[in-house]
């Protein structure tokens, strides 16, 4: 693996292999392993779409770079990365878009963040609060459904004392 500054990706090249005619040509499919993976949690259903495979190719490679180094770590160092990671994707936009206005640079992270999640759902039913609050912020309504139920059932219980 290159090694890639991803505060700076895609404005800095690290292979030199993609030009900036690739950045804006979809990838087609990407295959994350997960295709048949059921509903994130409590048959809600899988997303209908990829975010992901409406992206170009270059996007693609950088984010599952991410989500490779991801794997195995906990839901709490997820999330967090999962916010950086779509302020760097966003920010990449605003540097060949200086005029983004700032819905559009929300919405850029939106779409960050959600790409990046494809990748590390899954398909298996939500288990902690991390992993719920980070499902609960994606653009897919089946992960802010599983991250609703499941936060519903796990809610914290507030006990009063007198």
């Amino acid at each position: 693996m290159a090694d890639i500054d991803f505060r700076t990706w895609p404005a800095q090249e690290s292979t030199g292999t993609h030009s900036r005619q690739d950045w804006m040509t979809p990838a087609g499919g990407f295959n994350r392993g997960n295709e048949t993976a059921g509903a994130a949690n409590q048959n809600v259903g899988a997303p209908e779409f990829s975010l992901l495979d409406q992206l170009p190719e270059v996007i693609v490679d950088a984010v599952g770079e991410w989500a490779m180094h991801l794997q195995g770590q906990s839901w709490r160092l997820r999330r967090r990365a999962l916010n950086r990671f779509s302020e760097a994707f966003a920010d990449q936009f605003l540097a060949l878009n200086p005029s983004l206005s700032d819905e559009e640079y929300d919405s850029l992270t939106d779409i960050g963040y959600t790409c990046l999640l494809e990748l590390l759902d899954d398909g298996q039913p939500i288990s902690d609060l991390d992993q719920a609050h980070s499902y609960k912020r994606s653009v897919h309504d089946a992960h802010r459904d599983s991250a609703e139920i499941f936060l519903a059932m796990n809610a914290p219980t507030t006990t009063t004392v007198h």
